[in-house]
This record gives structure tokens, sequence and C-alpha cells, in this order.
């Protein structure tokens, strides 16, 4: 191979002739034909460097440097993030394989404090939002299923990821580690240069197993992108008027997070002129919709717990109650959206008329409240019902509920 080819495939790919290119650079064609041949032992410096600016290229050139770095961001945390920085800033370019098995992961997900499962799309997500402005990173996803899992089976994974970088045209000439005991095998299995960063873990002492067990102890080491994953969702359910709103709205603020309000009562005020004696049942799918919205956004911004005000099987109380039939998309995110700890308040505590409450009469409020258990059982949802009947007991006992939940975090 010439070691011109390079300035062969620009010249194809920019559409220039010979002729051209040789007018432009001040030689013959006859002598720049030579030269990509390599024909020339001793090519002028100074026709070279008039080729290279012609096509655009760097004179003298200087052979790109290429990083790898491989984990399975198992999650994603800060110690991966110091350490995809520093290699970053090394190299032209930096791959990063993020390898996968299902049978382990779902194994390292049954062992961990996760409350969802990541998907392989994910942690590749984790990794693209978080490096998205950064133009020289690349990011891999490769199978490692069937593999003898980490620390062994070195053998068959370098086969094997040495096979996938060739397909994916990587040609790494540097292999970036904060694992010792690595930085040995990833030389003597691949055979280029491996660069240990932050081996004692001076800087960002924490690892991806201590996160997956204990992850509010090490809550600032976890990436915002990746903390969805590890919140605990607190759902407060009851009647008109039984509190929930103002019960949500003070858990919030003690425990200073994030909450979801209850999108039936600002749908109606937007919709249908703050009086819901106009809903009708092609109504309920839209609530139901803001609701989810409402809940992804408090769940994304949480500190380690959210606080959700009336959930989907309210929404379908509701629409059974006055539409007398359920909704399926209702149904629908009933079973997708489960929560860490659903709390039923009793409808004991005063009834106040807010102009959108209509169910005040004491047997109104009790059949309302006989319908959440019902549906509640039916969707196989488990609850603590809090009886308290006045507001500074139950305040207090859901603090002990939430605190039991976090482990008195």
């Amino acid at each position: 191979m010439s070691s011109f080819d390079y300035l062969k495939t620009a010249i194809r790919q920019q559409g220039h002739t010979l002729q051209q290119v040789a007018d432009a650079s001040g030689m013959t064609k006859g002598y720049l034909s030579q030269l990509l041949n390599a024909k020339i032992k001793s090519p002028s410096a100074q026709k070279l460097e008039a080729l290279h600016r012609y096509l655009g290229l760097e004179f003298p050139r200087r052979e790109k440097t290429v990083g790898v770095l491989f984990g399975k961001f198992y999650p994603l945390h800060t110690g991966h993030i110091y350490l995809i920085q520093r290699a970053c800033s090394q190299v032209d370019e930096l791959h990063i394989i993020m390898g996968y098995d299902e049978p382990r992961d779902r194994m390292l997900f049954e062992n961990s404090a996760m409350s969802q499962q990541p998907t392989v799309s994910d942690r590749l997500r984790w990794l693209l939002q978080t490096f998205k402005y950064q133009k020289n990173i690349r990011i891999h996803s490769f199978n490692e299923e069937g593999m003898e899992p980490y620390p062994h089976g070195w053998d068959v994974w370098s086969q094997g990821i040495t096979a996938f970088m060739a397909k994916q045209g990587i040609e790494p000439n540097r292999v970036y580690t904060s694992e010792e005991q690595d930085a040995a095998q990833y030389s003597e299995h691949l055979g280029i240069e491996s660069v240990l960063i932050d081996p004692k873990r001076s800087f960002m002492n924490i690892s991806g197993a201590q996160i997956r067990q204990d992850p509010f102890r090490y809550w600032d080491y976890i990436p915002t992108e990746v903390k969805p994953f590890f919140v605990r969702t607190v759902a407060i359910l009851g009647g008109e008027s039984s509190g929930k709103s103002t019960l949500v709205n003070k858990l919030a603020n003690i425990f200073n997070t994030t909450s979801a309000w209850e999108f039936g009562r600002d749908y109606v005020f937007s919709h249908l002129g703050g009086d819901e004696m106009a809903l009708q049942y092609s109504d309920y799918d839209k609530i139901a919709l803001g609701q989810a919205q409402y809940i992804d956004f408090a769940v994304k911004y949480a500190n380690k717990v959210a606080f959700i005000d009336t959930d989907f099987v309210t929404t379908q109380a509701f629409c059974k109650k006055y539409e007398g039939r359920e909704h399926p998309f209702v149904q629908a995110l009933i079973d997708e959206y489960r929560f860490d700890l659903v709390i039923l308040v009793e409808n004991n505590v005063p009834w106040v008329a807010d102009g959108l409450r209509s169910l005040g009469s004491s047997v109104d409020r009790k059949e309302f409240q006989d319908l959440l258990v019902t549906m509640l059982n039916a969707n196989n949802i488990p609850f603590v019902h809090v009886e308290e009947d006045d507001y500074d007991s139950r305040f207090l006992r859901c603090v002990e509920l939430i605190r039991e939940m976090l482990g008195n975090r």
C-alpha cells in the first residue's frame, strides 16, 4: 500500500482530475502521478505542502490518535464520566464500547436497588446524552452474551471485540481504563498501549456496584440522566377533599423534592371552563396522558423520591363513576406505571367545596373510597391505608412510611 493512498482518496472524493491538482500544486501531471505511486524517494517538501493545502489536508501529516474504552455502564456514573473526559482530551477520536449481556444484566438488576431495569437503549441514551456536545466521541454497543463473565474469559472476549472493532472500522492505538488489573490484559490480548487514569480513585472514588447497592448514599455520583432509575415514587390516593393534594405538597417540601400535581384539575380549568360537569368519556385518555407527563417530569428531576398526587387507578375510578365504564388507555397506563409506595388516605377529614367537587355526601364519599379499594385490589396494587383523622397525625404517619421505604435516609 502506498504511503500516499490518502492523497489518492482525497483527490477522488473531491472530484478533481490529476491535471487540476498538478496545476494548482505547481507540478507536472507526470511528477504528481509518480509521487502518488511512491516512485519519488525524496519528494519536494514545498510541492507536498502545496498539494496538501489544495486538498485541504494537514501538513506535515500527523497520525491520528484513536482511543477506545470499554464498560458495562450499569449504571453510568461520574467515575466513568471522569475517565471518559480525561481520555477524550488525549486523543483525536475516542470510541466508547458498551458491553451488554441480557442474562448478566438481569441478574445485576435483580440484585440492585434500581426501581426499573435499564434496557440497552437506556444505557446508550445515558452515554449519548452525556457526551452529545463532544464531537470526537463515538458510542457503540457490543453483545457479550455467551462469553465467560469478567474477570474471566479474556481470550474469547478479545477475539470477539477485535472482530467487532474491525467491522466498525475502529483502529485504536490506545485503550483507556481505571483498573490496574485490566491494563496488562488489554495490552496482552489487544496488542495496543494501555493508559491508566486515576487507578487509585483519588479524584472520583465510586463504582457501579456501590451505586447499585446503595444509590442514596452515593446520590451525588449519579448523573441526572440516570437518577430516574433509582428514584422512589410515592402515590397519594383518596377521594375528593381527602387532603391528598395538600399532603403531597407538604411531603415534597420536607423531602426537598418534586411532585406531580393532579392533571385532571388543570384539565378541567383549561379545557372545560372550570366545571367538571362537562367531562365526557373522550376526555379521560387526555387526562391520563397529561398525568403521565407530569409524573415523568417529577421523576426526572426528583431528589431520591417523587410524590404523585392521584394515580391512574383514581382516574379510572372517576371514569367508571361518571361514565359507567372503564377506559382502555387509562388501563394501559395503570399497567405501565407502578409506584414504589401507594398510600390511600381515608375520607375522614372535613369535606371542602372548591367548585370542582361533587361527591360531598358521606354516602358518595364512602362509595368512591370503596371503589378505589376494589380497583386497587383488582389491579394487584398493594397499598397502605392511612386512617388517621387529623391532618398532623396523617402527615406524620406518611413521613414514617416514606422514611422506612428510603431506609431512613
